[in-house]
């Protein structure tokens, strides 16, 4: 039986015909992703001694992947073998469908060897996995070529490392060569409207799709990855919160915040508060190695992150430190394994000269803090009803890529959404939450515009226009919803 198969012009083309060792084609749902992922992998069964591997995290999304090749691979000639989820040809050549549910299933493909390796829906995997099956990708004959390649929507577990990896370093289709490794990796957009079959056979699936909620919309028919499912500071924006490196008036009330880490990176904060009350972040140190593994301490002593902490106010020139916040459990005495009893984290830097209060470490209450401290601060022309002027009573330095690195990218917890995953580089979000209770917002007193004046009615009809534009209702229905 003869077969052919044609990707569609546009983003599945430009998919299927880069060169690069490592392609990621994602973004938006029913780009056609799956389908064009399987497909590559078939480039060169007509080598006998080829082997691919197509990749799900479970079993159960594997399955998805097993049916959508048996509507494909018999029409080229592959035999399917059950007890090895292992698509065979007359010639040799094979194709593996695995799973990763477990961090250690990584090494159930120790010794084996690919020349293609697909990842489908890679947020759904952790960093270490994929770079672990990097090295399972080499040659057993020289015709044959390498290629890694994945496909994702935004959101997942993974969804921090992949944007690093693929989205932040360079523009769309543009080519990255990594300067460690020396190989090379692009991006490739998807949308759904760049697939004609799916706008064909189910054009209803975009309305589906744009009756998401806003968040859930952004990531799935726009492939926005600023936002994604179980993000926690959804109102974070640099746009709104950054600000560029100002020389701080040293009038202002100047602080730190400290979170210890060894294994784990440690990070201290440098903050500023102005007369309105405003907390900006001027400055900060991250405890954290470079490269591929961010999420891995220095390990630095006590004594060492103190000396570095007093050079770098030094070279910033800051003034002296009104008080200085830390976590409660750097007062936690340490022992060896003789039961001998050593000093705290505290009582170590306090030999240096620096001296610390303890942090409220409520997390719940401190999140709400951090929150409260995004919000867009109001001032309201009595008269009119009209906003005059808004701002945020958090900003941060544009220049402070650990805190943009991490801070926005934080998942909420699956066993309890009020707090904030724990098993994520959350160190940052640690020390600027202390830093947020120890100078927590005190509510203002608003004045009230009167009931029935000309003024309330016109804010109401303000607030109806945003309701409506931003919901899509009517004006008349709007209004009715708004106070």
């Amino acid at each position: 039986m003869t077969f052919e198969w044609y990707p569609h012009p546009g983003p599945q083309l430009e998919f299927c015909s880069r060169g690069e060792f490592e392609v990621l084609y994602g973004g938006a749902a029913g780009g056609g992703k799956s389908d064009c992922l399987i497909m590559e992998a078939l480039r060169d069964i007509g080598h006998p001694r080829y082997h691919g591997l197509i990749l799900r995290r479970t079993f159960p999304q594997l399955q998805e992947i097993i049916d959508r090749t048996w509507y494909w691979y018999p029409k080229m000639g592959g035999t399917y073998l059950a007890t090895k989820h292992r698509w065979e040809w007359p010639n040799g050549a094979k194709i593996t469908l695995g799973h990763m549910q477990h961090e250690d299933d990584k090494h159930n493909y120790q010794g084996k060897e690919f020349q293609f390796c697909g990842f489908d829906e890679l947020t759904q995997f952790s960093k270490t996995q994929y770079l672990y099956l990097i090295s399972r990708v080499r040659r057993g004959d020289s015709d044959l070529g390498l290629r890694f390649r994945s496909t994702t929507n935004p959101g997942g577990v993974g969804h921090t490392w992949v944007k690093e990896r693929f989205i932040d370093i360079a523009k769309p289709y543009e080519t990255y060569i990594d300067p460690v490794s020396g190989t090379s990796r692009c991006f490739i957009p998807a949308k759904i409207y760049d697939n004609p079959t799916i706008m064909q056979a189910d054009p209803e699936y975009v309305r589906r799709l744009e009756s998401l909620p806003e968040v859930e919309k952004m990531r799935l028919l726009y492939g926005v990855w600023d936002v994604f499912e179980g993000q926690v500071f959804v109102e974070l924006s640099q746009r709104v919160h950054g600000c560029p490196p100002f020389e701080v008036p040293r009038e202002w009330e100047f602080f730190s915040s400290f979170d210890w880490g060894y294994a784990k990176p440690y990070s201290v904060g440098y903050y500023a508060i102005d007369f309105d009350g405003v907390l900006y972040r001027i400055g900060g140190i991250y405890g954290c190695k470079d490269g591929d593994e961010a999420d891995i301490g220095v390990r630095e002593t006590p004594i060492e992150v103190a000396r570095h902490m007093l050079e770098y106010e030094q070279k910033m020139h800051f003034p002296k430190m009104r008080f200085r916040v830390a976590d409660p459990a750097c007062w936690s005495k340490t022992r060896n394994k003789e039961g001998v009893v050593g000093p705290s984290v505290v009582e170590d830097m306090a030999k240096e000269g620096l001296f610390f209060l303890k942090a409220d470490n409520n997390r719940i209450l401190g999140k709400m803090q951090c929150h409260t401290r995004l919000m867009m601060e109001e001032e309201i022309d009595l008269e009119t009803g009209e906003v005059v002027s808004e701002h945020p009573r958090f900003q941060c330095f544009n220049g402070d890529k650990h805190f943009w690195r991490t801070v926005p990218n934080l998942r909420q917890n699956e066993n309890n959404p009020e707090d904030v995953d724990t098993d994520q580089e959350d160190h940052i979000y640690d020390e600027w939450r202390y830093a947020c209770m120890s100078r927590p917002i005190i509510p203002k007193k608003k004045d009230q515009i009167p009931a029935g004046t000309f003024a309330a009615e016109r804010r109401r009809l303000i607030r109806a226009k945003e309701y409506s534009q931003r919901h899509g209702v009517s004006l008349a229905s709007a209004y009715q919803r708004v106070r």
